[in-house]
């Protein structure tokens, strides 16, 4: 009876240890790989659409002690396809989802052109399906 049930631990061990490497090849992973090779750098913080099949890979870089300025890379990456869709730089901006397949983006310019501006005028919101880039209002670049 023991040596029934020490074959079953042992068959049992060796299918979970099988699994654990099978689930490390999965490609819903390769994203990261992706997210890291494209960016040039680690840690990347990873904030997937509410679907799912998107991901949204961000570094920032913070360039100086004295003040919170720094540089945001990001880079959008369609999982299934395991492609890039949009990569950038945002020196005191920031990226976030705003839908299933939206982004919306800040990039502020160091100095304003004019006092009537306001954060709105800096807001772009990227599509992830299509590609297409609007403003707030829903005008298209």
């Amino acid at each position: 009876m023991r040596g029934i049930f020490l074959i079953f631990l042992i068959s049992l061990i060796a299918a979970c240890a099988q699994q654990s490497t099978t689930t490390s090849n999965h490609p819903m992973e390769n994203y990261k790989k992706l997210a890291y090779e494209s960016l040039e750098v680690e840690p990347v913080e990873f904030y997937k659409n509410s679907k799912s099949d998107f991901v949204l890979a961000t570094f920032y870089k913070n360039e100086s002690k004295l003040t919170d300025t720094g540089t945001l890379n990001y880079v959008i990456i369609n999982i299934g396809e395991e492609k890039v869709v949009k990569k950038g730089v945002l020196p005191q901006g920031r990226i976030n989802w705003v839908s299933d397949y939206e982004v919306e983006i800040y990039s502020p310019p160091g100095i304003p052109k004019n006092q009537t501006e306001t954060a709105d005028d800096y807001k772009i919101i990227f599509n992830v399906k299509t590609g297409k880039t609007s403003n707030k209002e829903g005008a298209n670049y």
